[in-house]
């Protein structure tokens, strides 16, 4: 079972919003009780226990964010200096992908066609990818790679779609939805 540790800090999502992130930092405990600050102001508050490990709910109100101790802050590591290169050897043209392939893979590439379908209610957008982009893992995102698709009905703001999310014409999800961007 997970327990908050004295000098680690922990966070939660929002309910209405995913990308922002409350983070408590444990200053105390007890048995029963955790000391916690919080947007510089120190509190203390009950602990609570589940089949997952200790949570705390500090506030109470509908959406109150619920921190649980399973989900502790990452701290980001700093990245290694790359190694040095011999002095006549040419550049690399090696791109580098940090997600495993399935057996299912679709290569995608600069300039392909894709379509996104959205629903009965939507028409299928057509789009080009127009690049990529490798983004590590954050202190509360997983990283990955995406592509820049530049759709034809908005063609100033290219959007972001994770190479896992690009599919085959006729995939379907585990549960039989046919919704998803699509190669052509």
């Amino acid at each position: 079972m997970k327990k908050f540790e004295i000098g680690k800090e922990y966070f939660d999502t929002s309910a209405c919003d995913h990308n922002c992130i409350f983070t408590i930092k444990i200053v105390k405990r007890t048995e029963k009780t955790v000391t916690f600050e919080r947007d510089g102001e120190t509190r203390r508050t009950k602990l609570f226990s589940d089949e997952r490990g200790e949570y705390v709910i500090p506030d109470r109100y509908s959406m109150a964010p619920v921190f649980r101790a399973e989900y502790e802050v990452q701290q980001k590591e700093e990245p290694a200096a790359p190694a040095p290169v011999a002095g006549d050897a040419a550049p690399s043209k090696i791109v580098t992908i940090s997600q495993p392939a399935d057996d299912g893979a679709v290569i995608v590439m600069l300039g392909q066609r894709v379509e996104c379908v959205c629903g009965a209610c939507y028409p299928v957008q057509g789009g080009t990818v127009v690049g990529f982009c490798d983004e590590p893992a954050g202190r509360f995102t997983r990283g990955g790679v995406f592509a820049l698709i530049r759709w034809d009905e908005r063609p100033g703001k290219p959007e972001r779609v994770r190479l896992s999310d690009i599919h085959r014409r006729g995939w379907r999800s585990a549960g039989g939805s046919p919704l998803g961007v699509f190669v052509c």
